[in-house]
């Protein structure tokens, strides 16, 4: 077998494009134009056949009035099996310069295209406008819409309904409008309701979530908030993440597109500040209102990318209805870069029990010099597995559009292959898991070689380590030699400083005991009698000398803090033990910590004395 490649093929159209959108993997829609009287260049939808992998073909075409803007924003609704079969097809299209400054502009339009399967050379195909009306409300002639998305449909769920969002561009009084998808040949939507965000959207996106409730989510530069949906209201904006400035830095990166990969997870891309590279972030939603989004996974793009253009993202384990849990799948995500480059990305869902994570965020191609120009957006068909034999394994793909300012299309097929997960033991009374499928070509995750080098490296960093503490502490035979190289701090013994009691104490003075453990240890010395009530040959609690540690030994007090019948009752214990004599003086007790001396020890001392 040959080394998998992704084959593409490309046309050129005589207007700069700006969007684009599958109605499924043989048909693209794209539109563009040159906006209201530039030089002749016309306002176009133009069709496309994309079933062969090395030719794009155009099918039909809807030249708009040139007296209006260029389409700017897209979305396939989908096809409509009733016959004559047809697709519609939202887009935005400002209305023309006197009707905008009269304060009307109906810059949403549906669109059909009738007979889709048919070939334009036999007359077949017509794209014709069937429907426009306004979404925003207010009337600044500068708006435009710039965003159009609608959550995706369910295979599971034939009739259901879908909801769309709109964000302006340009616009003084920012707005993201919501509005019902007809789930019949209608034309007509039904506003759901209105959002006014303090700084416009920089990106979007909608998922249904149950029967009739969804989730939208947004993001501005810096913050992402999410929306939740349903047929008795639409709630306030809540934000769930924000980028934070590095440390040192004035200056925050930058969200420019994010996508939902379930409704647990976002996917983003982040512009880096002063065009220092582009990342992937993949977000965790918080799943009630006192949390928020966690990052969850990362990825860098190539260092030749500065700056990211436009994104897209394609589930290839699709669940067939809102309700169904998403089990493992793999997500293909493409992100176009400023250098007319789109970097490549498999990415993995994985369920287990009630915990879902994502992982292996790896590049598997970077298709560079893809246009002459700025690319300006990217979609990904829809991938449903073939049904029995309808295809053989190396017709199966995903197909990647992007268009550019430079008039150009370019479509390309990444290869798709089954994959059945090996982990499910044959011999489980469970039903073995369905195959699902992913990308072929292999992702560039980080090599095996370096991941078994770092985990020797830190083994034997491990063990170094170990063997360092064992000489320090005098746990065992020197084979390194290290003690004598180590700061007399690190070189206490583990076990607790010996009782006094238990020493030698007739030899060894309370100064001499001090002496001995300040050798060891720069921090305070605590006198405590023993907290288990140990009694010494001489009828009182045990004396105890530690490196005082207040979560171990609880309070203690220094010398000149004690109150006089305090000290008056340590300076006799310490006298009755034989380890202070009045000729000493109290100076010896500078800086030393005393335990509680307790009302009970009192008594004995002042009893016996």
């Amino acid at each position: 077998m040959g080394k998998l490649t992704i084959p593409s093929a490309s046309i050129q159209l005589p207007y700069p494009l700006y969007c684009c959108d599958f109605v499924d993997p043989d048909r693209l829609v794209v539109a563009g134009g040159g906006g209201p009287g530039r030089n002749g260049v016309g306002n176009k939808i133009t069709l496309l056949d994309t079933s062969d992998a090395t030719q794009l073909t155009e099918l039909s075409e809807l030249e708009l009035s040139p007296n209006e803007d260029n389409v700017m924003s897209l979305a396939v609704v989908g096809l409509q099996k009733e016959k004559p079969a047809s697709v519609t097809v939202f887009a935005g299209v400002n209305s023309s310069p006197d009707d905008v400054n009269k304060g009307q502009n109906k810059h949403l339009r549906a669109l059909t295209i009738a007979q889709p399967g048919k070939s334009a050379k036999t007359g077949g195909v017509k794209v014709s406008e069937v429907a426009r009306d306004a979404l925003f409300v207010h009337r600044d002639k500068d708006t435009y819409q710039r965003i159009l998305r609608l959550s995706p449909p369910h295979e599971g769920l034939k009739s259901s309904p879908r909801l769309g969002a709109a964000a302006t561009g340009l616009s003084k009084h920012p707005q993201i409008a919501l509005f019902d998808v007809p789930s019949t040949n209608s034309p007509r939507w039904k506003t759901r309701g209105r959002l006014e965000p303090r700084v416009e959207a920089m990106d979007l996106d909608v998922i249904q979530t149950g029967p009739d409730t969804y989730q939208l989510a947004y993001c501005d530069d810096h913050e992402v908030f999410t929306v939740e949906v349903s047929k008795a209201e639409v709630s306030e904006p809540r934000c769930v993440y924000t980028i934070e400035p590095d440390a040192g830095e004035n200056v925050k990166a930058s969200f420019k597109s994010l996508r939902y990969l379930t409704s647990g997870f976002l996917v983003t891309v982040v512009n880096n500040p002063k065009s220092r590279g582009v990342a992937l972030h993949g977000l965790r939603l918080p799943k009630n209102d006192n949390e928020n989004a966690r990052l969850a996974i990362r990825a860098k793009l190539p260092s030749s990318v500065s700056k990211a253009t436009s994104l897209a993202v394609r589930n290839l384990s699709p669940v067939a209805s809102p309700s169904d849990k998403q089990g493992e799948a793999q997500f293909v995500i493409a992100v176009a870069g400023n250098d007319s480059s789109i970097s490549l990305y498999t990415l993995e869902h994985k369920s287990a029990f009630d915990s879902d994570i994502l992982s292996d965020l790896a590049p598997f191609q970077v298709l560079k010099s893809v246009h002459p120009s700025s690319i300006t957006n990217l979609s990904i068909s829809t991938f449903s597995p073939p049904q029995g034999s309808a295809k053989s394994s190396s017709e199966l793909c995903v197909k990647l559009a992007s268009v550019s300012v430079g008039c150009s299309t370019v479509v390309h097929s990444i290869p798709i292959k089954k994959h059945v997960d090996k982990s499910a033991s044959a011999k489980s009374e469970n039903p073995p898991k369905l195959p699902r499928y992913v990308v072929a070509l292999k992702s560039k995750g980080e090599s095996p070689a370096l991941v078994i080098t770092l985990i020797s490296l830190v083994f034997i960093i491990l063990l170094l380590t170990g063997q360092i503490l064992i000489e320090a502490k005098d746990m065992g035979t020197p084979i390194l030699g290290a003690k004598k190289y180590l700061p007399a701090s690190w070189t206490v013994p583990l076990r607790r400083v010996p009782r006094v009691e238990e020493t030698d104490n007739k030899q060894k003075t309370i100064e001499n005991l001090l002496s001995d453990v300040n050798a060891h240890h720069s921090q305070p010395m605590v006198i405590r009698h023993d907290e288990l009530g140990v009694v010494g040959p001489d009828g009182f609690p045990v004396l105890q000398v530690d490196v005082h540690d207040e979560e171990i030994h609880g309070p203690a007090t220094s010398w000149e803090n004690l109150e006089k019948k305090d000290q008056d009752l340590w300076k006799q214990r310490l006298k009755q033990s034989g380890h202070w004599m009045e000729e000493m003086g109290e100076g010896i007790f500078k800086g030393v910590l005393f335990g509680e001396i307790g009302g009970a020890i009192g008594n004995i001392v002042g009893e016996a004395l």
